[in-house]
């Protein structure tokens, strides 16, 4: 699905896009110089993120050229191009990002990442009921969803493309199982967390990465591994896993703050 989303400016998109973020929880910087020249746009603890002007093959492979440069700059954090799908040629800029994600970069085609259209779709109608106009900062749009336009014909077009990865998912199956074996598996391993508990967190995890859920069970691998290949220091990486697939694949999974994790 492609919604027609329309930003007055690259500043606009730049803030939508560090609100959504800090929406999910993550702390953003804006505009972040890098020591050798130029820019990040928006910089988190878990991602370094490039605004070029479009998405256009041109721009796009630009942008792989600035973040290879910089990206010693930014070791812990994984690159993203982020932007809209170009009118023009849409098709060119799927098999480019599937090229350019083969070289670890991500590309986030904000109108079709369901989590940021839910976002922008609510800002909208938020707008509309307050017809006063915007002030310094705020965000100016043309038209904005005009005709919320939905291209059935490019179904075809994203089966082939790398959206795929990302398992767009009807949102009820977002939710982490409310069911009572599932609740006592997530408060087991809460109780693990919450005392570095090594052996019975990786059993819990086991055991929750069989889940129907594919939120669920994708954050039990992740957190696995994180333990495995860090040891005890993997535990401070739960609530950035979590934050990263509720962003990402517009999960639903709860955050729960603990001491190491502020």
């Amino acid at each position: 699905m492609t919604v027609a989303i329309e930003f007055a400016s690259s500043e606009d998109l730049r803030t939508a896009l560090e609100r959504w973020l800090e929406d999910y929880g993550h702390s953003v910087h804006r505009q972040v110089p890098c020591p050798d020249g130029g820019i990040v746009d928006l910089l988190t603890p878990i991602y370094a993120i490039f605004c070029p002007p479009t998405l256009a093959p041109s721009e796009l492979w630009a942008a792989v050229d600035i973040i290879q440069a910089r990206q010693q700059n930014f070791p812990d954090q994984r690159p993203v191009i982020a932007g809209l799908t170009p009118e023009t040629d849409p098709e060119a800029t799927y098999e480019i990002a599937e090229q350019i994600k083969a070289k670890g970069i991500e590309v986030w085609l904000l109108d079709q990442m369901p989590p940021f259209v839910e976002y922008y779709t609510g800002l909208n109608a938020d707008l509309s009921a307050d017809p006063t106009p915007p002030g310094p900062g705020g965000l100016n749009r043309r038209n904005p969803l005009a005709g919320c336009l939905i291209s059935l014909g490019m179904a075809a077009i994203l089966s082939a493309s790398f959206w795929l990865a990302y398992r767009i998912l009807d949102r009820h199956q977002l939710q982490v199982s409310a069911n009572s074996q599932d609740n006592r598996l997530w408060e087991q391993l809460y109780t693990a967390v919450d005392v570095w508990d090594m052996d019975t967190a990786l059993a819990t995890l086991e055991r929750l990465g069989n889940s129907r859920n594919p939120c669920v069970s994708e954050f039990a691998d992740r957190f696995d591994t994180s333990l495995r290949q860090r040891g005890s220091d993997g535990f401070r990486d739960i609530n950035p896993i979590k934050r990263a697939l509720n962003m990402e694949e517009g999960c639903r999974l709860e955050i729960r703050e603990y001491d190491f994790s502020q």
